[in-house]
């Protein structure tokens, strides 16, 4: 339904106006009447219709204003001008307020009906309009973002040869992001995120405070980094955009969205974008050494190609031989003083880096097995050397040469009677899932100690003395032909038959069924 006022200083007129014509049929609602000018703009800002009937000559407002007032709060309202004289000047007021109709009194009601129909049908018609444009940019918006990832992968692509494109590209700027100049200078930065959080508002706020700033971007998301185009005012010393990324890498919620931005040098033209980019994710690796909210630009990276000493083979000799001499004192402030000559120098390759910091901590695994396995066994590795910053992996390795320097510690002391316990449990329990923590809970060890306490004492593992025990007890078993491998493997703990198989196969050279064929009939 269309909503529409009447307004005239003639209660009669409103009277047979609501009388005589037929509003349900043309799908008119008559939201309410005025007799005045005044009257009648309060009653519009209440219902906002979108037709107006309403009489020239009013006391206090006349149409003519009351047309305007309304123009200014929206210009698409239809008005039907309603008028017992036949002014010119009036008219072409009207004619000025683009007026649908001006129609005189005595009104012939079968006119006014005809007249109200094409309103309504024209009304209806740039609703429609309105409709199609409004779903047409909710498609653009809820597109814009994948719109402008192609675009700024077409344009970190570009190179000098591609001449023929700069054209294509620059219609594609001026159609999806006006305000971004189609000449440099330019500069590109890319955006690293602590988590999936931080990476999903990104963009939204990038924007946000770049319109803040006053600083022309082209965002989007390309393989997991925001990736930002900034159109600058000049190749040096442009301070909006120090503030835009100031601004992002430095904001801090409630919850921890850490974000580190790298910045690679102006270029003058959108072929030199790509070069930009490239030197923008070397400095976004460096996040390795600086940490997140921070901004790191990659005119500021020490150049020249100083070797460090973790790149130095005598260096991780040095490393191996203070482990393998239980000196894990000078071991930890050997790798220290590596750790922050790093941090002095800066190497530009963070990947070989992370590998060679790797290659040390293997080498604690290797050398101190025993007191490893259980941090092996939590994986919390694997993502420290894949992703961790610095500062994060010499925090781990420490806290694990100190792990291994107290199991040494406490190791000295054995205690036969607790070995004799650990034996004694195993023993009971062979036949269920017997754990490291188990046992350690059962003797109050720590369960890292104990395994060097039970290693050293018998001179295998907790985990193998269990296995050796269960199969000598599985060749006990086998004698008797009337149990079945299932319920032999079932009766020491095992509850996979082919585990099981595979097992005593490894330590008996022989699977089971094999094992039980090579012993003699038993009377």
């Amino acid at each position: 339904m269309i909503k529409a006022i009447l307004v005239d200083d003639e209660p009669m007129t409103r009277r047979g106006l609501l009388r005589f014509v037929d509003w349900s049929r043309l799908g008119i609602e008559v939201a309410g009447e005025a007799e005045d000018g005044v009257e009648a703009l309060e009653l519009y800002e209440r219902t906002r219709p979108e037709l107006v009937l309403c009489d020239v000559r009013m006391p206090r407002m006349d149409g003519i204003e009351l047309a305007q007032r309304i123009r200014e709060a929206d210009p698409q309202c239809s008005i039907i001008f309603l008028s017992g004289y036949n002014d010119v000047e009036y008219l072409k007021s009207a004619i000025k307020l683009q007026v649908v109709e001006y129609m005189l009194k005595p009104i012939q009601m079968d006119e006014l009906s005809k007249l109200l129909e094409e309103t309504v049908a024209s009304i209806q018609g740039e609703r429609t309009k309105q409709q199609e444009l409004s779903a047409i940019r909710e498609q653009f918006d809820r597109s814009k973002p994948e719109l402008a990832e192609r675009l700024l992968k077409t344009i970190l692509k570009l190179t000098p040869e591609y001449e023929a494109e700069y054209a294509t590209i620059e219609e594609d700027l001026k159609r999806l992001y006006p305000k971004l100049p189609v000449k440099g200078p330019y500069q590109i930065a890319a955006f690293g995120f602590q988590n999936n959080e931080a990476r999903l508002r990104w963009r939204e706020e990038a924007e946000a405070e770049a319109a803040q700033a006053g600083l022309p971007v082209l965002t989007a998301i390309i393989d997991g980094v925001g990736v930002a185009c900034m159109a600058l005012s000049s190749q040096r010393n442009d301070d909006r955009s120090v503030i835009w990324l100031n601004r992002l890498t430095r904001r801090r919620g409630r919850e921890e969205r850490g974000t580190a931005a790298g910045v690679g040098e102006p270029c003058m033209h959108l072929n030199g974008c790509g070069g930009s980019y490239e030197q923008a994710l070397k400095a976004l690796s460096h996040r390795f050494y600086r940490g997140w909210h921070t901004t790191i630009w990659f005119g500021n990276l020490a150049a020249g190609h100083y070797s460090a000493a973790l790149f130095d083979k005598q260096a991780f000799i040095k490393f191996e031989e203070l482990l393998r001499e239980k000196q894990l004192k000078a071991a930890a402030e050997w790798l220290d003083q590596t750790v922050n000559e790093l941090l002095l120098h800066a190497p530009l390759d963070v990947e070989a880096v992370r590998k060679k910091l790797f290659r040390w901590y293997v080498a604690m695994t290797r050398i101190y097995s025993e007191t490893m396995w259980e941090f092996e066994n939590d994986q919390l590795w694997a993502t420290m050397f894949v992703s961790g910053e610095l500062f994060s992996i010499r925090k781990f390795m420490l806290q694990r040469l100190e792990a291994i320097q107290e199991a040494l510690d406490m190791s000295d002391s054995s205690d036969k009677s607790v070995i004799r316990d650990i034996i004694r449990y195993i023993q009971q329990n062979y036949n269920k899932d017997v754990s490291i923590n188990t046992l350690a809970s059962h003797v109050h060890l720590a369960p890292t100690y104990m395994c060097i306490l039970f290693k050293k004492e018998k001179g295998v593992s907790i985990n193998d003395y269990i296995t050796q025990y269960r199969i000598e007890h599985a060749k006990r078993l086998l004698r008797d032909r009337k149990l079945k491998l299932y319920e032999v493997a079932s009766m020491i703990g095992y509850q996979d038959a082919n585990y099981f198989a595979k097992v005593f196969r490894k330590l008996t050279g022989v699977i089971p069924s094999q094992y039980r064929d090579s012993l003699p009939e038993e009377l």
